[in-house]
């Protein structure tokens, strides 16, 4: 049977903006084993798919430094230091996309690399809002585009698609469109 694991020691490797990096000594529970884990902290995020009247999702093309290159993602962002999810979703729509949100539903709560990281990741989806104007953070630069589930399914399948959130919530949302 999978044994527990507790903390011997943390060591702070990284303090961060966005992220704090620690070495933590454990001792699996149970035994005399010890070992190492290295843990990235990180505060969370949210995703959305955001339904238009037209029956399409809505999508931002952004650069991501970390591989050098353009993903196609939905509307997303990181929670702040003692913001709510909801509130974080809500925020990042208006944001990103324009979309002044009356309603929302919050779809699942995901783990994205259990792993080695602490990030929890909250995907929503919503049809319910208000076109607005967008005002993106002072460091980013998106451009905004809207496909059809079919068409998402095929970006995810040919690889145009790469973000594992927006892979999730899309499939997630399956429902919301073909019903």
């Amino acid at each position: 049977m999978a044994k527990s694991e507790s903390l011997v020691k943390r060591e702070i490797i990284y303090n961060g903006r966005i992220i704090n990096v620690y070495k933590d000594l454990i001792k699996i529970d149970g035994t005399n084993v010890e070992s190492t884990r290295e843990i990235v902290n990180h505060n969370g995020g949210v995703c959305a798919v955001v339904k238009t009247k037209d029956n399409k999702i809505k999508f931002v093309r952004q650069y991501r430094y970390a591989f050098s290159e353009f993903t196609l993602e939905v509307p997303a962002g990181k929670i702040e230091r003692g913001e709510e999810a909801d509130a974080t979703i809500i925020r990042e729509l208006e944001e990103e996309v324009g979309a002044k949100v009356n309603s929302i539903e919050k779809i699942a709560v995901i783990y994205p690399s259990p792993g080695f990281s602490q990030e929890i990741l909250h995907l929503y989806y919503t049809d319910d809002y208000t076109d607005t104007r967008k005002h993106f953070d002072f460091d980013e630069d998106l451009d905004e585009f809207e496909f059809s589930y079919e068409e998402a399914l095929s970006k995810i399948k040919n690889g145009e698609i790469k973000d594992a959130k927006t892979i999730c919530v899309i499939l997630m949302c399956r429902d919301k469109f073909l019903s």
